[in-house]
């Protein structure tokens, strides 16, 4: 497995450290300049000598601001190589976790563990349905038998919870938009039901009863806190 090494890059010690060589060259070369006026006068050689040491001071602060602005280039692509290698991590770690809970699911169903048999609610969510008060539903029935029979029946979901101060009792299939949901299952192994719920303003869930009805059979309940099936 390939290493990821990060080294560290400080542009801007060398970029100071350059700023002061050439700041210490340049008060250098003014200072000969003014000695020289003052105890010789100003001749030709001494103006060419001066000039030339301009000329080479102008050099070197241009090579200065190139490597200034290599080393500012090279320091936004190292940023952003880090902040894609932290994407990239993130990724892979959300894929992982979703890999590992499939599997688990899929293990559920292929050796069900001691006291598991039986039809219930694997797994519920709630999303953001992309508008205010919407809501939408994923349910996972599964089956966990030794036999491998098909079942069938219907599924009534309640939320409790909070209006206007007042405890709430809503059906979930009343919520729909558009009218009534029917919530029929059949299946051998497991089903997803998914759908929607928009809720009334100034209403605060807690909870979520799901009831399975098996035909011919007594009722499965379960109960899911609201904050353990919101994300």
């Amino acid at each position: 497995m390939a290493r990821l090494v990060v080294k560290h890059h400080r542009p801007l010690r060398t970029w100071l450290t350059g700023i002061a060589a050439a700041a210490a060259f340049m008060a250098a070369v003014m200072a000969a300049f003014a000695y020289g006026e003052y105890r010789a006068g100003y001749d030709r050689q001494a103006g060419v000598a001066l000039r030339s040491a301009l000329d080479d001071a102008d050099n070197r602060n241009a090579d200065l601001n190139e490597q200034i602005a290599v080393l500012q280039q090279q320091r936004e692509v190292d940023q952003n190589s880090r902040q894609q290698v932290q994407s990239n991590y993130e990724d892979m770690q959300r894929k992982l976790g979703d890999l590992q809970e499939q599997l688990a699911f899929y293990k559920g169903i292929v050796s069900p563990g001691a006291g598991q048999e039986g039809l219930h609610a694997q797994s519920l969510k709630f999303s953001n349905g992309g508008a205010p008060r919407l809501y939408h539903y994923k349910l996972v029935l599964i089956q966990l038998r030794s036999r491998e029979l098909k079942v069938a029946g219907s599924v009534v979901m309640k939320i409790y919870g909070v209006q206007d101060g007042k405890p709430t009792m809503l059906d979930a299939q009343a919520l729909a938009p558009g009218g009534k949901l029917a919530l029929g299952f059949a299946f051998q192994y497991f089903q997803d039901m998914e759908g929607d719920v928009f809720f009334p303003e100034n209403f605060q869930p807690g909870r979520v009863e799901v009831s399975i009805q098996e035909n011919g059979h007594e009722t499965v309940q379960q109960n899911f806190d609201w904050t353990s099936v919101i994300g």
